[in-house]
């Protein structure tokens, strides 16, 4: 690390702050707001001086001039999306113009959606609208002298960030503050999204539509890398993680155009846009609600998704549209969605029938319909506590997705070292799967650990996460299926059928070291220890008895 590093440093005082002051629970989102600013408005900047460096014109003479202004702005929404109106609100000069002003922090956090422009094809401006409503609803004068002073400090600092430093970049500096005191944004422990991630990449290389129903700090898709992704889908409940994962994605380079998140709790709707997809991954809620509200719902949901595909189908094989067409032409995609609505759904309910009939109103629901709104050939990777394969009152939804859907492909066991949150397991789920064995995968007792990577010393809590060497052999039995002794199993439908359905992985992968004795055995070693006993008994009471003790 370069010590000279001006965003280091910069970033060694936030830190310092961050620990230092006593800051309202909303300097999250002004957080957001000012690293958001700070990007756009440099990015702005450097493009608006690159533009102007061989026309002999300076950047406030070209804002005067309304024919540079007008191309000026026309290029730099086609090129970037976004522009910023005047010269004065690029986030420095307002910092610098109104930082020792009694209002700086009104005015600070009004500039922004006040000079911003948003292209009117970029469709990530309903984030940036959501996190200026968002900021328009702090009431500043709540805060104490104090408190004001910190935020603005901090403010002071973002805004004194490098966008352009190659040494410590910009992104690794937003990256470390969402760890840090200044944010409070929900993440993954880094082996649940290491496991996730290298199972989907196993099997998958190129990924059109992905989708985290609980993204958090969107880790678990980030892991996956842009250039595998053409569409992103993603859902948070909590507005924190929900606007903090747009920022990400958008800070990062990641995409942006084809992300599509909603701050909503997946657990009650599953749907984005009638969307269906090649990946699913995620971390499914260890504690989960009774939440039959919104079973009626989410039964819509998966007849509303089998009608969308029946009409895709027919307008792919009748007219020849391309399959891309309906997620890349807004027009048609809502044109479907109209006609989904207008079709009458109540006689098309979702039928559980018979013993399957109780499915209806299990909280777990949406995971069902999580498996179906997967493409034919799409793969499901999430991580749910242990409980979910043995407790007895999941027997029937256990039996639904092995015997009736045939949807579980794999189940693996983490290691109990690194299983820091409590017992979890990870299963994969496919829609196009063929035989009827499910592979189970013990790394409790085989594996080897490694530190998690660290972007900046002392800021993390250490993690554990696997090695190469344990997630290389996790992959290779995974893809090829393989039984290994002590470590994997491919068990049939039968066996687990015989099994009640019961699928915890010590079930079937055996990992016990000792020596076996038999039963025989055991009971012959009883009968000589109790013969022993007998005779020493007998020994102390003739013993007792010459003694004359008596009790």
């Amino acid at each position: 690390m370069n010590l000279k590093s001006n965003n280091y440093n910069i970033l060694k005082q936030l830190m310092s702050n961050s620990r230092r002051f006593k800051l309202p629970p909303q300097i999250d989102y002004i957080v957001l707001y000012t690293f958001l600013y700070k990007y756009c408005s440099d990015i702005v900047k450097d493009y608006l001086l690159m533009e102007l460096k061989n026309a002999e014109v300076t950047l406030d003479e070209a804002y005067v001039n309304k024919v540079f202004q007008s191309q000026l702005r026309l290029d730099s929404l086609k090129l970037n999306g976004f522009f910023i109106k005047r010269p004065e609100a690029f986030i420095e000069e307002v910092v610098n113009d109104n930082y020792l002003k009694p209002d700086f922090l009104q005015y600070f956090l009004n500039a922004f959606p006040k000079y911003a422009v948003f292209s009117s094809e970029y469709h990530n401006m309903e984030y940036f609208n959501h996190l200026f409503k968002t900021i328009d609803e702090i009431d500043i004068y709540e805060f104490s002298n104090e408190g004001s002073e910190n935020i603005c400090e901090v403010i002071y600092l973002i805004s004194k960030l490098n966008v352009f430093e190659q040494d410590f970049e910009f992104k690794e500096v937003f990256n470390v503050i969402s760890s840090s005191r200044l944010m409070h944004v929900e993440s993954n422990p880094d082996y649940i999204t290491q496991v996730l991630s290298e199972l989907v990449l196993s099997d998958k290389k190129r990924m059109g539509s992905v989708y985290d129903p609980f993204i958090k700090n969107g880790d678990s898709i980030m892991s996956l890398n842009e250039s595998n992704i053409q569409y992103c889908y993603g859902k948070d409940e909590n507005k924190s993680n929900f606007l903090y994962v747009f920022a990400k994605f958008f800070i990062n380079n990641f995409p942006s155009n084809n992300v599509f998140l909603k701050h909503e709790n997946a657990i009650n709707s599953i749907d984005i846009n009638g969307a269906s997809f090649d990946v699913i991954l995620s971390r499914i809620p260890i504690a989960i609600k009774n939440y039959h509200s919104s079973n009626f719902q989410q039964n819509m949901e998966i007849v509303k998704r089998s009608k969308r595909c029946e009409i895709e189908t027919l307008l792919v094989d009748k007219l020849n549209i391309d399959e891309n067409s309906f997620k890349q032409d807004y027009e048609l995609n809502k044109a479907l969605e109209n006609l989904v609505d207008k079709i009458d759904l109540n006689d098309s309910n979702v039928d559980f029938s018979g013993e399957y009939k109780s499915l209806a109103d299990s909280e777990f629901l949406f995971l069902i319909n999580l498996a179906d709104s997967l493409k034919d050939d799409g793969i499901m990777v999430i991580s749910i506590s242990e409980n979910f394969l043995f407790k007895d009152s999941l027997e029937i939804l256990r039996k639904y997705l092995t015997l009736e859907k045939n949807y579980i492909d794999t189940i693996i066991r983490i290691p109990s070292e690194i299983d820091k949150s409590g017992p979890e397991v990870v299963i994969v789920f496919r829609k196009d799967k063929v035989y009827r064995n499910i592979l189970f995968i013990d790394m409790s007792s085989d594996y080897e650990t490694q530190r998690a990577k660290r972007v900046f010393p002392g800021l993390f809590r250490k993690n554990l996460i696997l090695d190469n060497k344990t997630i290389d052999k996790m992959k290779k039995v995974f893809s090829d299926k393989l039984t290994v002794s002590k470590f994997s199993n491919f068990i049939s439908i039968n066996e687990i059928k015989n099994n009640k359905f019961n699928l915890s992985v010590s079930r079937y992968v055996d990992t016990f070291e000792g020596e076996f004795i038999s039963l025989d055995e055991l009971i012959s070693q009883k009968e000589d220890i109790d013969s022993n006993i007998n005779r020493l008994n007998l020994k102390i009471e003739k013993m007792m008895d010459e003694l004359n003790i008596r009790f």
